[in-house]
């Protein structure tokens, strides 16, 4: 029999319960996992259905009646246990247990690791925008315990519907869900996405990958990501893995087909991803990126992103939806509302949805993020005026080049001088040049350790903190701010890390006059709101992102080297 959600009473507290009875049964014996839970309810599912009553009963039934992996699954999870699943089936009904089943691993069923579900929103929202029709041939990429394949197959009985998942246990729940909530034209497999037959093509594709996954893993058992390596040269070894995924999806893709995926936000503008960006908006790949809230998966309070594919795209459709939620204390729910609200975005400008063409994103470096060209005030939490955390700015001393030419030595001295151009990925060259020596009128343009430097002129804008040590004298040269800050107010890596994020960005461009050639002045600066928090968080901040830039620098260091052993190869052969 196929249970529906509209067949399904589905009462929070019945959820709740049921999770709390396992807990109280198994207390002292060891860890209760979800996949510990959602098996017992489903021993206990087979009793009842079955009128199986005593536990080794129940257990020879599951032998003879499931596969040979289903009882396998139940026995690794359940075998020390299976008495409880006898409890549960006499303590609750199986509408109940069903309902459970349901709605797992959602919110009262405990917490579950990142590649195991996805928010019931998310899948209603993704089958919206992929306008799914009768006889489609649809796959899930990475289908976890099977939330979207449940939500899709609830009114879509006519197409045909493929989930591939590398994890076993995962695998095993989504395909108990699928009998269970599914129609029968759905096929579940135990594998690794990077693996499906070149030749498998599907008319809508979704997937919910797993996050911060790094790309060295991806060769693990598929030479997927080689033959990626060698037809498409925007792909190198340091691109997010989010692209990676996304390139799967297309090349299953038909060529009228749509695939819709949750991406990581980092990935629509770091500087690491402008190549492969460019690549999917030049050949026409993108239809849509909407910014979701955040606070969505019970995993994680990352912000996400969902990106909708298609071919021959001359734009690319922008929604800013971060605010298109229902707020909860420790997790945020589109409602059906809402999604009615984004779909409406794809087709109607306003305030948090805009079209953007191929120029103006060239313009932009290719950034994905909504909030990048959307013209509304950008929300500060804990604002202050950015001046009422300075103590002094200049700008850098404005010496003409033959000035500087006559200024330079080729031999180490205690003078350096930094111009623009010395500032690349928010850090300092460590190879400054030097300066003979220093006449006092240039004195009040000498940089300070830990001043805040920002670039006056052009877009994006450079920032970064100087790190001096006491024996060395920098001459800040070029169209610069040279900003002290109060350091008991504001910690100045943390503000940094501010102007660095996308947030920060979107307040700097609101204060940018010019078009040509983009400046800021030196009293909007100052005006400019700024987040403020305690100095506990601003500290916290600033020590992950140094720890990150530390990481940057190893790596920088790891490739010049590598690049000095190439020169060097040619010799070394005899």
């Amino acid at each position: 029999m196929l249970y529906r959600k509209e067949n399904l009473n589905i009462e929070s507290k019945a959820v709740s319960e049921i999770t709390s009875n396992i807990i109280s049964f198994i207390r002292g014996r060891g860890v209760v996992e979800p996949q510990l839970c959602f098996v017992l309810v489903y021993a206990a599912h087979l009793a009842l259905t079955n009128n199986v009553n005593d536990a080794d009963d129940l257990l020879s039934f599951i032998e003879e009646n499931v596969s040979e992996q289903r009882a396998m699954f139940v026995k690794e999870f359940a075998r020390d246990n299976i008495k409880i699943a006898i409890q549960i089936s006499e303590s609750f009904s199986d509408e109940d247990l069903l309902a459970y089943m349901f709605v797992f691993p959602r919110e009262s069923a405990g917490r579950v690791s990142a590649e195991c579900g996805t928010p019931e929103s998310i899948s209603k929202l993704a089958i919206r925008i992929l306008n799914i029709r009768e006889n489609e041939n649809i796959a899930d990429f990475g289908s976890g315990v099977g939330d979207f394949i449940t939500s899709i197959s609830e009114n879509n009985d006519k197409s045909n519907v493929y989930g591939i998942e590398i994890n076993t246990y995962s695998c095993e729940i989504s395909k108990i869900r699928a009998e269970l909530f599914a129609a029968n034209n759905v096929e579940v497999e135990l594998g690794d996405m990077f693996a499906v037959a070149d030749d498998r093509k599907f008319d809508k594709i979704f997937s919910n990958y797993p996050f911060g996954m790094r790309l060295i893993n991806l060769n693990a058992s598929t030479g997927y990501v080689d033959s990626l390596l060698k037809r498409m040269p925007e792909i190198k070894r340091a691109t997010s893995a989010d692209w990676i995924f996304n390139s799967l999806l297309l090349d299953h893709l038909e060529d009228d087909g749509k695939a819709v995926a949750i991406m990581t936000n980092g990935s629509t503008w770091n500087s690491i991803d402008q190549k492969i960006r460019e690549y999917f908006v030049r050949n026409g790949l993108i239809e849509a990126v909407i910014a979701l809230p955040s606070k969505l998966f019970e995993f994680t309070n990352i912000s996400t992103t969902m990106i909708v594919f298609s071919r021959n795209n001359k734009s690319v459709r922008l929604i800013d939806s971060t605010a298109i939620c229902e707020q909860g204390r420790r997790q945020n729910i589109i409602t059906d509302t809402n999604i009615d609200q984004i779909i409406r975005l794809l087709n109607e400008d306003g305030e948090q949805a805009i079209t953007v063409d191929f120029k103006t994103l060239q313009q932009n470096e290719f950034v994905l993020n909504p909030s990048r060209y959307l013209e509304y005030t950008v929300e500060i939490e804990d604002g202050v005026e950015f001046g009422s955390l300075i103590k002094s700015i200049t700008r850098g001393a404005q010496l003409k080049a033959s000035e500087l030419d006559d200024m330079v030595s080729e031999d180490p001295t205690d003078i350096q001088y930094l111009m623009l151009a010395n500032i690349q990925n928010g850090m300092i060259s460590e190879d400054l040049p030097y300066l003979k020596e220093l006449d006092p009128k240039l004195a009040k343009y000498l940089i300070g350790n830990k001043n805040l430097l920002l670039s006056k002129n052009g877009a994006p804008f450079k920032v970064a903190v100087a790190e001096i040590e006491e024996d060395i004298k920098i001459l800040g040269n070029g169209n610069l701010f040279i900003i002290a800050l109060d350091e008991e107010k504001v910690n100045p890596f943390y503000l940094k890390a501010f102007f660095d994020s996308e947030v920060g960005f979107a307040s700097l461009k609101k204060i940018v006059v010019g078009t040509t050639i983009p400046n800021i002045s030196l009293e909007s600066l100052k005006k400019l709101i700024v987040p403020l928090p305690p100095m506990e968080k601003q500290n916290e901040i600033a020590d992950l992102y140094q720890a990150k830039q530390d990481e940057i620098k190893v790596l920088q260091l790891k490739l010049k080297k590598a690049h000095n052993a190439l020169r060097a190869i040619f010799g070394e052969v005899k």
